[in-house]
């Protein structure tokens, strides 16, 4: 395939290839052997292998550890303002035609970066407001025209940016904390989940406003929970909780977080939906589980969603040992055959180590355990095959049984033969 030094250029590395012609959409600087025509920062350019074959054409970014996110494998597609339209409407269809979103929810993710072919592009709509994040620099400076798509698509009025700190640093992107495009939208909002409200505030709250990718999880979770004592850890805006006393008819529900914006959110979303037998517990679940282990307390379910604990390789194993303790803790403050839904958001660790993990913590906790369900994200956060590091929630249902104390074997080091 010719090429022309008119146009500018990625050159990969012998044998840093195969990824990308399966349609893997992130191309690492360390893949990259050279750049031609000197691209800036969020430009096009068309990625070679090392015999300067044709492979597919993406945004370039020298400030990232993805140098090039790839959006077409097609030498001849054009990437202008069609390409993105067709792109974003491609995306609400799935949503609103296909899974039929809205007969479920007013919130939900309207696209989802990678999985929908919009490298750096996630935005979730609360009714008539969409929550947008822009995390790639090609995409950043394609505002405008991103926001003029969605606005006329959509037909919502007000578009609002919502970041944590950091996000947009990681591709050399200016910070941006709280930004409002359009209609200035009220300081707090209530959508509705199956039938349950929450009240939610887009300028404080976290992520871009509520967990929207647990709504399955939260309806599967509340079939365990009738005439059962709940612990909500990390409870945020309680909904997890909510759906096990409202759905679920739970006995009672303990929420519990060491936000008290979150608690007074949580507490809010309990007397919008009339729950009854609720407590509100201001602890950190890191550093006061394991107290109320000791002090008595105990649990037929138990809900740990903790925010994310590794946020890059050099936090993996201080992240994983944390999970591991909580977890374990957990297990123990379960009464006998009691259930476990636990959770893990980041990116770092796949759903294989994920189980490993648990199965470290009931190792500890001396308990038997079976996971009776595994989950991701809703069907409105789709996973791209090709890129299965894109995929970051995990959450485990856990069926936890107490071993009888003549079952409880002392551990041994390996090698040693007495029995």
């Amino acid at each position: 395939m010719s090429f022309s030094f008119k146009h500018k250029n990625v050159f990969l590395k012998k044998g840093k290839a195969k990824p990308f012609w399966y349609q893997h959409p992130w191309v690492f600087s360390g893949a990259v052997k050279n750049v031609k025509g000197k691209p800036e920062n969020g430009d096009i350019v068309e990625v070679f292998d090392h015999e300067r074959r044709f492979i597919a054409k993406g945004f370039f970014n020298d400030k990232s550890q993805i140098m090039v996110r790839l959006l077409t494998w097609d030498l001849h597609e054009r990437l202008d303002y069609k390409f993105f339209e067709r792109q974003i409407t491609k995306a609400i269809h799935l949503r609103d035609n296909v899974l039929a979103l809205s007969s479920k929810t007013n919130a939900y993710r309207l696209i989802h970066s990678e999985a929908d072919g919009l490298p750096g592009l996630t935005v979730d709509r609360y009714e008539n407001i969409l929550c947008v994040q822009l995390t790639s620099f090609g995409i950043d400076r394609r505002r405008e025209m991103i926001f003029e798509i969605l606005q006329r698509v959509t037909k919502v009025p007000t578009i609002i940016e919502r970041y944590s700190a950091g996000v947009r640093r990681l591709e050399g992107l200016p910070e941006l904390d709280y930004s409002v495009t359009g209609e200035t939208p009220p300081e707090k909002i209530t959508i509705h989940e199956y039938g349950i409200n929450f009240q939610l505030s887009l300028s404080r709250g976290q992520k871009t406003g509520f967990y929207i990718d647990q709504r399955e999880n939260r309806m599967l979770a509340s079939k365990f929970s009738y005439n059962k004592r709940v612990l909500d850890a990390c409870c945020y805006s309680g909904a997890f909780g909510i759906y096990m006393s409202k759905k679920g008819k739970a006995k009672e529900v303990v929420f519990l977080d060491t936000s008290k914006f979150a608690l007074e959110l949580a507490q809010t979303n309990v007397e919008l939906n009339n729950c009854k037998n609720s407590t509100f517990l201001h602890r950190d679940v890191f550093r006061d589980l394991e107290k109320m282990h000791k002090d008595g307390e105990q649990f037929d379910v138990i809900v740990l969603d903790p925010p994310k604990v590794i946020t890059s390789k050099n936090s993996l194993q201080t992240g994983l040992m944390a999970l591991k303790s909580i977890n374990s803790t957990a297990m123990k403050m379960l009464t006998d055959h009691g259930i476990l839904i636990t959770c893990d958001c980041s990116g770092m660790i796949s759903m294989p180590k994920f189980m490993q993990t648990i199965n470290a913590s009931a190792m500890e906790a001396e308990c038997e355990v079976k996971i009776i369900d595994s989950r991701s994200a809703g069907n409105d956060h789709p996973q791209n095959p090709a890129c299965p590091e894109n995929t970051y929630l995990k959450t485990l249902f856990v069926s936890v049984t107490k071993k009888p104390a003549k079952d409880v074997v002392k551990k041994s080091l390996p090698g040693n033969t007495n029995r």
